[in-house]
């Protein structure tokens, strides 16, 4: 399994253009064993920062609070599967996590 990268239950927190809603994810009592990985979706080209703030949850659909922040820097370009950024969450997740991802209008491509 080392260098594998899996995912949980096959869902994505987000998934298509830079900036869109995000999906919530189950991922309590993993105990600091997941990453939370944002891949190129086609090609991506960024002229402003990109940020996906990471938020976890009791329930599926009740309220998140901010967990961690990836950034993703500007002026940067990556090719379809690259991947762009990575974390890890803490042992103390809630029971689901979803993500927000924002973007600057110039920057182009999609995420997952």
């Amino acid at each position: 399994m080392l260098n594998n990268i899996l995912k949980v239950y096959g869902e994505d927190l987000a998934s298509g253009a830079l900036n869109q809603a995000a999906i919530a994810v189950a991922a309590g009592s993993t105990q600091g064993a997941l990453c939370v990985n944002a891949f190129a979706v086609g090609d991506v080209a960024t002229t402003a920062a990109v940020t996906i703030t990471v938020k976890h949850g009791d329930t599926e659909n009740g309220s998140f609070a901010d967990l961690l922040t990836m950034t993703i820097d500007a002026e940067k370009s990556f090719a379809d599967g690259e991947l762009m950024a990575t974390a890890t969450l803490p042992a103390d997740v809630k029971d689901f996590v979803t993500a927000a991802v924002a973007s600057a209008t110039g920057n182009s491509g999609s995420i997952r």
